[in-house]
């Protein structure tokens, strides 16, 4: 549906997006995922004309759209990451002030309050003030304002940071839904485990992608297989100990009392490890990102 190619931007001689090329398809959920200052919110605000590209281009269904970015607001949905309520207001009194805003037609307007209010379960707390809801309800009427406008396209910026694991297990659930009623829907987290739920995952780090894939292609794809290790003795000692063996630092990471380690050789060097245990799993994409991070 939507393509970048080779896309850059720089703020006062910072590359915040450099060289980035990328595919949302359609009727499916892509996710960019990485740390904070990755440039996913510049991404985002270039789609969508805030901040305007240095180079590159941004093409819908196969068009490029030059410098008309209403040609893709037209069809799409915006949830920044600090989306703005009007927290005096009750959460009905927000749905219909930005109804007005997109200019929803009065007669689909109620009935449109109706189903958004039952799909997100904000119907008990429809005349509750929106500066009294959770951080999770608060998110779920954020998304249900833009929903208003029937997007076709929905760009979401990091829509479950700072929320409680619940309401971010509902929260997918309408984008799992919103996805079969054969929406696009973009979203970014920092959450790799979270990440893991796109159909497509695009992996960013300081401006650049450093892979994009599904989950099943990008471990079929993954060079390096992972071991988890019980370390003998204190797990930061180890780790200490690690840190000194230029071979094992750039292949191994902590994640609770186990030490991840990522062999991409026919050595398996994780032996020099003092250790219980040594279990090959399965990586997790965040594996994936650590070792990819540090071998781009």
């Amino acid at each position: 549906m939507v393509r970048l190619e080779r896309v850059s931007k720089s703020f006062a001689g910072i590359r915040a997006v450099d060289d980035v090329s990328l595919h949302i398809q359609r009727s499916a959920i892509t996710i960019l995922t990485g740390a904070d200052g990755a440039g996913k919110s510049t991404l985002f605000k270039m789609l969508v004309g805030l901040v305007k590209k240095d180079s590159g281009a941004i093409l819908l269904n196969g068009k490029d759209i030059g410098g008309d970015y209403s040609l893709i607001t037209s069809v799409c949905g915006y949830m920044p990451e600090r989306f703005s309520l009007y927290t005096d207001l009750s959460v009905e009194e927000n749905l219909d002030f930005f109804a007005a805003v997109q200019r929803v037609p009065a007669r689909r307007r109620e009935d449109l309050k109706k189903r958004l209010l039952e799909r997100t379960g904000m119907e008990p707390f429809r005349r509750r003030r929106a500066g009294a809801l959770s951080g999770g309800m608060k998110q779920k009427l954020a998304l249900s304002t833009i929903l208003l406008s029937s997007p076709e396209l929905i760009i979401l910026d990091e829509p479950t940071t700072g929320v409680d694991p619940l309401s971010r297990i509902e929260f997918f659930a309408i984008i799992e839904e919103l996805k079969r009623e054969g929406r696009t829907i973009v979203m970014s987290t920092p959450y790799l485990d979270e990440a893991e739920k796109g159909d497509n995952i695009v992996m960013v780090k300081d401006g650049r992608v450093l892979r994009q894939d599904s989950i099943a292609r990008l471990r079929e794809a993954f060079p390096a297989r992972l071991f988890r290790i019980l370390p003998r003795g204190n797990v930061f000692e180890v780790m200490r100990g690690i840190a000194a063996d230029p071979e094992l630092a750039g292949r191994t990471h902590m994640r609770g009392r186990h030490i991840h380690y990522l062999q991409d050789g026919p050595a398996n060097l994780g032996l020099r490890i003092p250790h219980r245990e040594m279990v090959e799993e399965k990586p997790t994409l965040e594996d994936m990102y650590i070792y990819y991070e540090r071998h781009p």
